[in-house]
């Protein structure tokens, strides 16, 4: 998905022609303005909560949302890059790559600069590998979207409590920890192992009722499991229909006892009628949750022959964090990324009440258009990986 930032910035010319007053102001005046043209409280990924930005009533709440919505949405796709440049990095330095045919400066061109000789250096190391894993996913952040919310409102008693969440949450989007028994699925991942009687999505480590793809000294399953799973799963193990398990992690589905540190992994049900504050600041703050979602590595199994051990050893390691760009997270800020520009698309008349506003909506449009370079990146350069492996792109 490919998203232009088209909205344009009619208020600067009116945060230039502020200078004019300059000679008539005191050095402090001089500073202060000086500080409102150069935008200089707009950092990607800081939280701006407490900033002034110079507007009154909604408009000020309305471009608050906005902005920390920009901040939290640069700061993930610079996350994004990163974690795709690192892994990519990390395959083809291990597989002895010729690092020097790395030219690229700017973030986005790197990854997809280091993902590109990741895919050479793995060569004919991947024929016959066979790969599986657990579908990595993303919980929304509730209370950063309620938080933002209760600013739009202006109303300092509309918080997210646990039951809020329940409430607002789509039941087979809720998750949390449950200390009784659990109806759906318990959630692990490469590095927690839960308690499974069921189909594991990862790594079967007990007896397998089915097909196991390796197997112990002793009989027992170390590897995918084509059937029933007993025992432990590193990954998402999903309970028989009629099943009431106990888990010792999160619960994907139901729980007989009320949930603990209930989580949703969509975006919340609005708000009641006191607690919403205008069109554009909910979906300022729905993106700004989506931005700060919490992703979990995917369990990754992989087989093959001796000859392919180090490809194997590398993928191990670094091939969960282009999962989660390439299944989860990536689409996740891209759809968020059309959220925030649509949300500025109705700043430009209400941001012309204020030097300093005007003046930040530039930086915060250059922020998204390197964001979702980066994002796409990041997608590139995870997909290249993936289609060497022949790991096919998530469903719609």
């Amino acid at each position: 998905m490919n998203i232009r930032v088209t909205w344009r910035i009619a208020a600067f010319p009116l945060a230039l022609a502020g200078l004019s007053v300059v000679p008539a102001m005191g050095c402090d005046k001089v500073s202060e303005l000086q500080n409102d043209v150069c935008c200089r409280d707009f950092t990607p990924g800081a939280d701006l909560a407490t900033v002034e930005w110079g507007l009154e009533g909604e408009a000020e709440l309305n471009y608050g949302a906005f902005m920390q919505s920009v901040s939290d949405f640069t700061g993930a796709a610079g996350a994004i890059v990163a974690d795709v440049t690192s892994a990519c990095q990390a395959i083809a330095l291990d597989l002895g790559a010729d690092v020097a045919t790395i030219t690229a400066t700017k973030p986005n061109e790197r990854a997809v600069q280091w993902c590109e000789l990741a895919v050479d250096a793995l060569g004919d190391a991947t024929a016959g590998l066979s790969i599986t894993f657990q579908p990595p996913s993303c919980t929304v952040d509730a209370s950063v979207q309620a938080n933002c919310e209760a600013r739009c409102s202006a109303n300092v008693e509309c918080q997210l409590t646990p039951a809020e969440v329940v409430a607002r949450c789509d039941p087979g989007q809720l998750s949390g920890r449950c200390e009784g028994k659990c109806t759906g699925s318990c959630e692990g991942s490469a590095n927690l192992a839960v308690h499974c009687e069921g189909t594991c999505q990862g790594t079967c480590e007990g007896t397998c009722d089915g097909e196991c793809s390796a197997t112990t000294a002793g009989g027992d399953c170390r590897g995918e499991c084509q059937g029933n799973c007993t025992g432990e799963c590193r990954g998402s193990c999903a309970f028989a229909a009629d099943a009431a398990v106990q888990c010792n992690a999160d619960c994907s589905g139901s729980c007989d006892v009320q949930f603990k540190a209930p989580k949703c992994r969509a975006e919340l049900k609005p708000p009641s009628a006191e607690c919403q504050g205008s069109a554009e600041c909910s979906g300022s703050c729905e993106a700004s949750a989506s931005a700060k979602a919490s992703c979990r590595e995917p369990a990754v199994n992989i087989e093959g022959g001796a000859d392919a051990e180090a490809a194997i050893a590398t993928l191990r390691a670094n091939l969960p964090r282009l999962l989660v760009v390439a299944h989860a997270r990536g689409e996740l800020l891209l759809a968020s990324a059309k959220a925030v520009v649509e949300s500025g698309g109705h700043l430009e008349g209400a941001a012309t009440g204020s030097v300093k506003a005007g003046a930040c909506l530039i930086p915060a449009t250059n922020a998204i258009t390197q964001a979702v370079e980066n994002i796409q990146a990041g997608i590139t350069g995870s997909g290249s990986v993936m289609a060497k492996l022949e790991i096919a792109p998530p469903g719609p």
